[in-house]
């Protein structure tokens, strides 16, 4: 159960990451915005953006690695 859900949380910061960093829709800020405003911004709108399509490409790549790392047909060393 570890393996699933660190892989879960793992897969999804890495696809959230194109849409952290900006890249495909554009935020407008206010000049009296902060970089901490700002920062906070980024990464909500990209850990929130297409939330349901990241959840199930994420259960789904997690359960593929615990299931084949239990049945030991795949080793990390």
């Amino acid at each position: 159960m570890k393996t699933f859900l660190l892989s879960f949380i793992v897969i999804y910061i890495l696809i959230s990451l194109p849409t952290m960093l900006g890249i495909g829709y554009v935020i407008d800020w206010m000049p009296e915005a902060t970089e901490l405003q700002k920062f906070k911004g980024y990464v909500m709108e990209g850990l929130t953006n297409n939330f349901l399509i990241k959840i199930v490409i994420s259960i789904t790549i997690s359960a593929m690695f615990s299931f084949f790392l239990q049945n030991g047909n795949f080793k990390l060393d």
